[in-house]
């Protein structure tokens, strides 16, 4: 229903939007993604006093489809779904003496064993936030396991690891162009976070936006025409969406509580995003038509 979209054009957004609310439970979420294929709906959920955090599958259109993914008792979440919707790549917490690793696991959507795909046995490290590939063949994540936060690729069995970026700052939240040539990423590099953009391989880098704020979050829409993000440049977290090299950063939830972690859904029509806006935390999708 066009009433309820949002026009992007040369930077104006109609303040007609209303955003419609997909969860209703209030507990806080991370990192809701989806399928590939438009079907479901992927995001964590903490549960008993934000003690537990599990991975949960829901497809919109079926109130009663919430299911638990996986049913370990360690916590998991910022998973993401494979480029043919059957399987899920997902950060999990294993133990290195007393303390939790983060490394990335693989799980098929309907369930079953998680298979580790890249961890750090040597010592205490975080693996964070896997983007896959538009052809599946690599993913891209955040690791700390040579020091530093840097953004790293490797092969869809975790081979191959490549160190991407080269900064003593922090490098986090990757995605994919479109296109798989270039990477979308959240960086402090020059002092407050900002978004950087670099091709497969690491060169090229370039800054995509300047703010007063936090940057962060990136998304690409599927044409690769357009790139959402979250900044609170305007003194509180909202959504924007701007040009895919950053120019024209448009205000696209404009709402007094925060809102984060944008999606794109994958016919490109709408963003669907994390708010406090109704109390607790929910999923909320807006449409936006971009010219």
């Amino acid at each position: 229903m066009r009433a309820c979209g949002v026009v992007i054009l040369l930077g104006l957004v109609s303040n007609s939007a209303t955003p419609t609310r997909l969860t209703f439970d209030g507990q806080e979420k991370q990192r809701p993604r989806w399928s590939p294929d438009g079907k479901t709906l992927t995001f964590a959920r903490h549960e008993s006093g934000g003690l537990k955090v599990y991975q949960y599958l829901f497809e919109p259109d079926k109130l009663d489809s919430l299911r638990r993914l996986t049913k370990r008792d360690a916590p998991e979440y910022q998973a993401v779904f494979t480029p043919d919707s059957k399987r899920l790549f997902l950060v999990v917490i294993t133990l290195s003496g007393t303390q939790g690793n983060l490394d990335i696991a693989a799980i098929d959507k309907d369930g079953g064993d998680t298979q580790p795909i890249v961890g750090d046995t040597n010592g205490l490290s975080h693996q964070e936030w896997p983007a896959l590939a538009p052809d599946g063949k690599r993913f891209a994540f955040s690791s700390t396991h040579e020091g530093n936060q840097e953004i790293y690729t490797a092969t869809i069995d975790g081979t191959d690891v490549t160190r991407i970026t080269q900064s003593p700052g922090h490098d986090a939240h990757p995605c994919w162009t479109p296109d798989g040539q270039s990477l979308i990423f959240s960086t402090d590099r020059w002092s407050g976070l900002e978004l950087a953009i670099c091709k497969a391989d690491g060169t090229g880098l370039r800054r995509l936006t300047e703010s007063p704020g936090l940057d962060d979050y990136p998304a690409v829409s599927p044409d690769g025409q357009s790139l959402a993000f979250v900044s609170n440049r305007d003194g509180q977290y909202e959504i924007y969406v701007a040009r895919i090299d950053g120019s024209n950063p448009t205000n696209l939830t404009n709402h007094p509580d925060r809102d984060t972690q944008p999606t794109w859904t994958p016919d490109g029509k709408a963003i669907t995003f994390l708010s406090g806006r109704d109390g607790g935390c929910d999923l909320y999708t807006i449409e936006v038509e971009t010219k």
